[in-house]
């Protein structure tokens, strides 16, 4: 395989040109994203870092040298940023010291005109590392279950990885065909053709998992309360009536209760109602972590909680009410204010002929409206 090396560095260009209006098109879809912004800026300077040295190629001169690697380790770099933003996490300044580094021995192996082989070698390390830091990223912030965008960025780092490591040994031990002038076949593959691929690929494959971030977040608020991350009560209607259903086909019982804050209304009067929203949310994440793995808590509407109970019969549901008013009895707000609920708790049992979700909630609400009417702070089953 032969190729012109000004033709290959010109398809690398191309491809990263390619990348970067890809990425500016996430990012201007969503430019509240630092990662796609990241991501964006990353093919846009290696794209010029290229071009420069392209141009640069004929008679080279010091500057534009410098300028130009520098643009493309600063594109990786920004690659590298742009996979911490998306997992969350802040811009490193071990990038600026692997740019400063980068800039800083590549300006002095020219001002010492050191042969290519040098300055080879100090590029394939830095993008080594940089690659090296984009697959432990990736690998720390694994999922349990790999998607399968996951899985196609954590294997385009690897072989990035791998070719840099593979040029670098080959230009340490003074092998030609690594150096950035080569034309011959192996070199062509390792030094063009394999970091074109694995970059288009991992390019591709975090656009996967930003558009995968997309969806779960969608499908998060269709069927979660956005302030205390709950089921919202359109995701428990349907939980309590696919529940029901399961309770008739294995005969087995199902308990919901109708959850309510006592006096809520006086803690928004005089407190704010910021803080009966943080009272909401720590009503509820205390309800969701009494309650077994297998119960669906849900926030109901306002101040009100439904909670259902797959299996549960009514010794079950005594046990577990008690537990439930003592948690939230020991519950202080602010350290000083305590909060108490009132519950109803309604038993469907195997025998009952009446399974409707509607019926069932009727009977929990009108069992909550008695342990209100008998001075709240208890429950009625």
């Amino acid at each position: 395989m032969q190729m012109d090396p000004i033709t290959a560095a010109t398809a690398t260009m191309a491809v990263q040109l390619a990348v970067a209006i890809i990425m500016a098109g996430t990012f201007y879809a969503s430019p509240a994203e630092r990662c796609t912004r990241y991501w964006a800026l990353s093919g846009l300077l290696s794209a010029a870092g290229v071009l420069i040295v392209i141009i640069n190629a004929g008679a080279p001169k010091i500057g534009l040298s410098v300028i130009g690697n520098t643009a493309i380790i600063a594109g990786m770099v920004t690659q590298w940023w742009g996979v911490r933003a998306f997992y969350r996490r802040r811009r490193s300044i071990l990038g600026w010291i692997i740019l400063a580094g980068f800039a800083a021995l590549f300006a002095l192996s020219m001002l010492l005109d050191q042969p290519l082989r040098n300055r080879a070698l100090l590029s394939s390390l830095a993008m080594a590392l940089l690659a090296l830091l984009n697959l432990l990223e990736l690998w720390k912030r694994r999922s349990p279950v790999p998607s399968f965008a996951g899985m196609l960025a954590f294997v385009a780092a690897l072989v990035s990885l791998a070719t840099f490591s593979t040029r670098a040994i080959g230009i340490y031990r003074d092998h030609p065909h690594f150096l950035p002038d080569t034309a011959a076949g192996v070199g062509v593959v390792v030094v063009y053709m394999i970091p074109m691929v694995s970059t288009l690929l991992f390019a591709m494959a975090l656009l996967l998992l930003y558009f995968e971030r997309m969806v779960a977040e969608k499908h998060q608020m269709a069927t979660h309360d956005e302030l205390t991350s709950l089921y919202n009560r359109r995701a428990i209607v349907a939980a309590g009536k696919r529940e029901i259903d399961v309770a008739q086909r294995l005969g087995r019982p199902l308990a919901v209760a109708y959850i309510d804050i006592d006096h809520f209304k006086k803690i928004n009067d005089q407190l704010g109602h910021d803080a009966g929203d943080h009272v909401i949310t720590d009503i509820g994440h205390i309800l969701k972590d009494t309650c077994r793995n297998i119960d669906i808590v849900g926030r109901y509407g306002g101040e009100e909680f439904c909670i259902i109970f797959p299996g549960m019969d009514r010794e079950g549901v005594t046990m577990l009410a008690e537990r439930l008013l003592g948690e939230v009895r020991r519950y202080r707000f602010r350290d000083n204010l305590p909060v108490t609920v009132s519950m109803g708790f309604a038993v469907l049992q195997p025998q009952e002929t009446e399974r409707n979700w509607t019926a069932l909630m009727q009977r929990a609400d009108s069992l909550l409206y008695q342990a209100k009417s008998a001075g709240r702070n208890r429950y009625c089953i």
